[in-house]
């Protein structure tokens, strides 16, 4: 029902099939190739524990120090910088900045005892303290620069096995979906098809035997069973296709399809909502409002998996720019942690359906508990075309 002060509080909507079951089924059905993508991506050594990484690190340095004095066998004075400078990269690269750090510095300490005159001597003069600054700032620098580039390859290695992941999710869906639809139409309209069809031929035979002698009566029971029967055929056709897209969301706006969705997640799953809006009606482009509104279920069906919440709130708020569509329940939380891992690829989905809109995703632990989930569409791309 509607207050007055345009607050919905959710009750018993119409009997129209949910669609979060549904989708938390689909979810099921990635876990293994969700979890094969994962071993893919799982070896990083910057994770591992740092007195092994000190080892690894170090075992580069010595490695470039055995491979000077070899060196300094054959020529007199075998360039050492080059050689540590690379042990330095090495160590940044696979143990992380701060073993870097270390690395420069035992490098520094051994090219200036083993390779600068005098040789094997460390007096802490001027002229030491000064190349020992100068090579520390040199590996530093390098260490930084590898440590940079490793953090943005790891990510853009995890993002591209969660689209990957994604996009075969995508496609599981798509398959399932298709076999789901056409099992519905053999199973249930085809049912009501060859019902129909029965019904009118034997309606048909009785009135060719029967012919004007055939009782009023039974030729209007007949006919109210075809009724009935064209009914559920019409109901069955109905609910398939509010399945595939909600026509409430073509004919009444993204709002009033919000409303449904909760009012039906309510009636399915008994947990109830509040849904808070200032307007009737959001100029949104088709694709932003289907994105929001795959979002606004996607939420949900979290609620329902994971978030072990009792209630839930939906604020809609059109006077700021951008709009803000805010979801909160009171839920366990989640962990931070998990936001990058492949597994999460409701998440992921979220996210990529609010950037192709041109709205901003944000998820986040609230302070009271549960878990909020905030959608930003700016004015300026509102209604920006398909």
């Amino acid at each position: 029902m509607r207050s007055a002060n345009s607050t919905t509080t959710l009750s018993n909507g119409i009997s129209v099939s949910d669609l979060t079951s549904r989708r938390q089924s689909e979810n099921d059905e990635i876990v293994e190739l969700t979890a094969v993508a994962d071993r893919a991506g799982r070896f990083d050594f910057t994770s591992r524990p740092l007195w092994l990484r000190l080892v690894v690190a170090l075992g580069f340095v010595l490695a470039a120090l055995l491979t000077n004095l070899l060196l300094s066998f054959a020529v007199e004075r075998p360039i050492s910088s080059p050689l540590f400078l690379a042990a330095i990269g090495c160590s940044a690269w696979l143990c992380g900045f701060r073993v870097g750090v270390i690395a420069t510095v035992v490098s520094g300490f051994l090219i200036d005892f083993f390779f600068v005159v005098p040789i094997f001597q460390y007096h802490a003069s001027r002229d030491e303290v000064v190349r020992l600054l100068i090579f520390l700032g040199e590996g530093g620098i390098i260490g930084w620069i590898i440590e940079t580039a490793r953090i943005a390859n790891h990510a853009r290695d995890r993002s591209n096995e969660q689209l990957r992941a994604l996009a075969d999710r995508q496609q599981t869906v798509r398959e399932s979906e298709q076999k789901r639809i056409a099992l519905e139409i053999h199973d249930e309209l085809g049912q009501a098809l060859t019902g129909l069809k029965m019904a009118v031929h034997l309606l048909k035979r009785d009135v060719e035997s029967n012919g004007d002698k055939m009782p009023a009566d039974n030729m209007s029971k007949k006919l109210k069973e075809l009724s009935s029967i064209i009914d559920t055929t019409i109901g069955t056709v109905r609910r398939i296709a509010t399945e595939l897209r909600p026509s409430i969301l073509d004919d009444f706006g993204l709002i009033a399809a919000m409303e449904w969705q909760a009012q039906e997640y309510e009636r399915k799953t008994g947990i109830p909502g509040i849904f808070r809006f200032d307007t009737d009606h959001l100029d949104l482009s088709p694709n932003a409002q289907i994105a929001v509104f795959r979002i606004f279920q996607e939420a949900l069906t979290n609620i329902a998996r994971h978030s072990k919440a009792s209630h839930f709130t939906v604020d809609i708020e059109s006077d700021a720019d951008p709009i803000v569509i805010t979801i909160r329940d009171d839920g366990v939380g989640f962990d931070p942690g998990t936001l990058s891992h492949v597994h999460s690829l409701g998440i992921v989905g979220m996210k990529e359906r609010a950037n192709l809109s041109g709205a901003e995703f944000s998820i986040y632990n609230r302070h009271s508990g549960g878990v909020g989930i905030e959608i930003k569409i700016p004015r300026a791309t509102q209604l920006s075309s398909n």
